[in-house]
């Protein structure tokens, strides 16, 4: 590639996976070259967190011949993903010339605390919380906890699936990510976990609201109010959610957040027929 030209149009509108180019972190790179300058580029990779999908992106004035040489599927894969912004509408017009279909809108949002506190004035509070290092130390509910996050997060990617993993996995997943023990809470009804939020510290003043889930109906937002008022009381000014439209989870925080004004986050499918 160094030895081509390339213009800054195109690398801008790889923005999301231009670090995968110059750190060889890919499995199949495509340009199309004229007169030693790189008109556009795609490129492959996989995650083995959903081991059946190869996961595509294309540059800015792709053609339709270079999408297609995207479209080959190489065992485990049989379904290839495409992201992108909804507002970035010339990439959309490609995928619609094959049969890419739009499984998933996604939303990040980075909110301050105090504006999503006043838009929770009303809510009541929580029900009995524990937090997450208490619960560690309860191994009954600490297997609970973890089998209700891996189910969860099964259930609200079943067009893509998870690669299967023990429980276990996935205690290990989130306690490798950091997640604050006092104030990532679980919430328990009859002595069984029925809901949680994991928290994140990014920085003095910033948390990340990691994965949520619950089952029964169990509201979250009283559980987030909480967490948020605590976080407030700490010095933590704002915090950022991601929030998919296939979690229903997660999508109890859609309103609160005005989502639906927002710009998304556009994953597309296309299957191997």
């Amino acid at each position: 590639m160094n030895e081509y030209q390339i213009n800054e149009q195109i690398k801008e509108s790889l923005k999301d996976v231009y670090w995968r180019i110059q750190s060889n972190h890919y499995l199949d790179l495509i340009a199309e070259i004229e007169e030693q300058t790189i008109k556009s580029i795609g490129i492959s990779w996989g995650n083995p967190n959903h081991p059946f999908a190869k996961y595509i992106h294309v540059s800015s004035n792709a053609t339709k011949d270079l999408l297609k040489e995207m479209l080959v599927f190489q065992a485990p894969h049989d379904r290839i993903v495409f992201s992108c912004w909804e507002n970035e509408l010339e990439k959309i017009e490609l995928l619609q010339q094959f049969q890419f279909q739009l499984f998933r809108k996604t939303y990040m949002e980075k909110c301050e605390i105090s504006v999503l506190l006043k838009k929770l004035s009303e809510i009541t509070s929580p029900q009995v919380l524990l937090s997450l290092g208490q619960v560690l130390t309860q191994p009954s509910l600490a297997e609970e906890l973890f089998k209700l996050l891996k189910h969860s997060y099964e259930q609200t990617h079943l067009h893509n699936p998870a690669q299967i993993e023990d429980w276990l996995v996935w205690k290990d997943k989130l306690l490798n990510d950091n997640p604050d023990l006092e104030l990532s809470y679980i919430a328990i009804d009859n002595s069984c976990v029925n809901a949680y939020i994991f928290l994140h510290p990014i920085d003095e003043e910033h948390y990340e609201i990691g994965w949520v889930g619950q089952q029964g109906n169990t509201d979250l937002l009283p559980i987030l109010k909480k967490q948020l008022i605590k976080l407030q009381d700490k010095g933590i000014k704002s915090v950022e959610f991601e929030v998919d439209t296939t979690d229903y989870n997660a999508w109890q925080f859609a309103n609160v957040l005005d989502l639906n004004s927002k710009i998304g986050w556009h994953s597309y499918i296309f299957k191997n027929s």
